[in-house]
């Protein structure tokens, strides 16, 4: 995320909290909470202003960034379920691919959430679950819908 990003979702916390957050504190809490995408960071603040009377810590934003990360890999995994990416197969030499059964397709979808809870996201799944995850985004601003009807 770039500074720049980070300093709106500071102004927006503070505002929230009527604090006007120092250069200094801006610094480090950015030393922090870099690694998290600008919308993981506004999730997580919206979150903490909706429970909390106080202004949090350093390590509560960072809690609160960790369940907004999870949450939002969860949502995308149900959005790969409902259209149908569980359910695709090998393709075959000849080019065909093979639709998997509903057991197999609810077994590889219980295994992309084991990997998701020990955070240990293969290359390919997570190229995957970024993929959805612009797929999902923009089919919530469209209002269209690709979910497999069943």
């Amino acid at each position: 995320m770039k500074m720049e990003e980070f300093i709106k979702a500071v102004a927006y916390l503070g505002m929230a909290y009527g604090k006007e957050y120092s250069q200094a504190e801006t610094q480090q809490m950015y030393e922090f909470l870099k690694e998290y995408s600008y919308q993981t960071i506004i999730d997580a603040v919206k979150n903490i202003i909706r429970t909390s009377k106080f202004a949090p810590k350093i390590s509560e934003l960072i809690e609160e960034c960790e369940n907004c990360k999870s949450s939002s890999r969860n949502e995308v995994l149900k959005y790969m379920r409902e259209t149908g990416y569980f359910k695709l197969g090998i393709i075959r030499e000849n080019g065909e691919q093979i639709i998997l059964t509903d057991e197999h397709a609810a077994r590889n979808y219980e295994k992309a959430s084991r990997f998701l809870e020990r955070g240990i996201i293969p290359d390919w799944l997570q190229e995957d679950i970024n993929y959805y995850y612009k797929l999902m985004k923009q089919e919530k601003l469209s209002g269209t819908s690709t979910k497999l009807l069943s």
